[in-house]
Parts: structure tokens; sequence; C-alpha cells
């Protein structure tokens, strides 16, 4: 499934989510298909981990799982599903901040 954040801040990002993933993370549809097509979902919240990538890290590459070459700049957050380690990918800043909550920290 493609899947559009609306995120003005980041372009409305698009990015792939395998059919199997989507129907654990996505409920819906919530209405009708605008005049683009898009009709709205609304995410199921999955335990998600993440980290920030800060100054200090720098800018650095890896591999997507779909095998894609992501490159993290400071400020991004690397997202990791808690129940699927492998499905670790990079979220840009602006995209992070317009779509991710942070509803609990991580216990030490």
């Amino acid at each position: 499934m493609v899947v559009r954040n609306r995120c003005p801040e980041s372009g409305n990002e698009e990015f792939l989510v395998p059919g199997a993933k989507f129907a654990s993370r996505y409920e819906g549809p919530t209405g009708s298909a605008n005049e683009g097509g898009w009709r709205p979902y609304r995410p199921r919240g999955a335990d998600m981990r993440f980290v920030v990538v800060t100054e200090k890290d720098g800018a650095f590459t890896f591999t997507a799982p779909w095998g894609e070459t992501m490159v993290a700049r400071p400020g991004d957050a690397i997202v990791q599903d808690a129940q699927d380690p492998k499905d670790t990918y990079r979220v840009q800043k602006a995209a992070f901040t317009c779509t991710y909550e942070e509803i609990r920290p991580l216990s030490k």
C-alpha cells in the first residue's frame, strides 16, 4: 500500500507499507476518497521504539529492510517496530514531529 502522511512540513511524504503490515497498522477507511483518490485511514498506534540522530552522531547511511539505502541526518528519527526489530527505518525530522507522538518513555 502507498501511504501518504498528512504533513505539509515534509511535503506529504509517501512510503510503501506491505499489505500484511498495513492491515495491522491502520484501520479504515474512515472516510471517502478525496479528489486525488486518497482515502483516510487511522493509525492503530503500534508500539515503536525510536532514537533521534544527534549532531554528534552526524549523518550516516543504512539499509532499510526493503533494500533501500537511507540517509539519516541530525534531527531525524530511527524508528523500529517493537514487535519486529527488522522493521527499522528513518523518519525525516519534520515528518516525525508532525506524525508521531511519544506516549511513554522507554523503561530503563
